[in-house]
């Protein structure tokens, strides 16, 4: 794989009982046709707005479940990164996914690693080079030395894996959760990230 990404499966030691425990115990909220619901946590009491135009939500941090402070403890022990920040999804069908994006706001820390700790249903995580924008409308790909723009690279998250995308990667890759070509159960992913003020 040429994207920057480490793979680690069977990472969280009881994933079953992590899931379980995510999925009855947090207040999921699923927004207008997001198709997923979602749960957001932050170090920072700040509130947090994500995407552009139209589709720009406002998210308030929740409070952590010990399971997310547990995961992100193990974390933060392998990577060396303080990860301060975790934006929770939960996948209910093969319908639900996440379009093609960058985490790359102004208040993701680039320095730091992005990590997707997968619970529940196996689902693919699909990779490509960044492409640019202009108006709003895809352009061409940003060229990177020695890889094929047009490549899309995936990659399996089982239950209980973890997928660390390396500092800085977040300038030339993007990434999504495609909907399954399978019937299928509930995901549930934390993205954990770290976090910068950003002047209001």
């Amino acid at each position: 794989m040429n994207a920057p990404v480490i793979y680690l499966p069977k990472f969280v030691p009881n994933p079953d009982e992590a899931f379980a425990s995510l999925k009855q115990e947090l207040a999921w909220e699923r927004r207008d046709y997001t198709p997923r619901s979602e749960y957001y946590c932050n170090d920072s009491p700040r509130p947090y707005d994500y995407g552009r135009g139209a589709g720009r939500r406002r998210y308030h941090p929740s409070p952590y479940h010990p399971v997310i402070l547990t995961i992100r403890k193990d974390l933060e022990a392998r990577t060396g990164a303080v990860l301060d920040v975790c934006f929770l999804n939960m996948y209910l069908d093969q319908s639900d996914q996440l379009g093609w994006h960058a985490d790359d706001s102004p208040e993701m820390d680039d320095a730091r690693p992005i990590v997707t700790v997968s619970l529940g249903v196996e689902r693919e995580i699909w990779f490509r080079p960044k492409r640019i924008r202009v108006d709003g409308r895809e352009v061409r790909p940003v060229p990177t030395p020695g890889i094929d723009v047009d490549a899309v690279e995936k990659l399996k998250l089982e239950h209980g894996s973890a997928a660390i995308m390396a500092s800085g990667m977040q300038d030339n890759w993007e990434h999504r959760i495609p909907k399954a070509g399978f019937q299928c159960g509930v995901r549930i992913s934390l993205t954990f990230r770290g976090y910068v003020e950003v002047p209001s």
